[in-house]
This record gives structure tokens, C-alpha cells and sequence, in this order.
């Protein structure tokens, strides 16, 4: 993944990330939403090392 598709798909996860957390309306669905945006993160970036590591 190029850095300009990275930091796309981290802006695209942030903005849905933050759409959902202003559309919930309990606490628990916010939090669970910012554990799913970390986790998604954390998967785009451990893509992204595997990819420079196998060039």
C-alpha cells in the first residue's frame, strides 16, 4: 500500500470513525466504535509493514 493509499484509507476509517461515534447516542456504542476505528488502524498499519518488509 502507497503512503497516499495508507492515508486515505486512515482519513476514510477517521471520518466513518467519527460519523459513528456522533451518531451514537449511548456511551458503550461510542466507545465500541473507537475500539473498532483503533483496531482498524492497527490492521492498516500491520498490512503496510508487511508489504515494505516483503520488498
Amino acid at each position: 500500500m502507497t503512503d497516499i493509499k495508507y492515508a486515505k484509507a486512515i482519513r476514510e476509517k477517521a471520518t466513518v470513525a467519527n460519523l459513528e461515534m456522533n451518531a451514537a447516542l449511548k456511551t458503550d456504542q461510542q466507545a465500541q466504535s473507537g475500539q473498532d476505528f483503533i483496531a482498524d488502524i492497527a490492521e492498516l498499519s500491520n498490512r503496510d509493514s508487511k508489504q515494505k518488509a516483503a520488498y
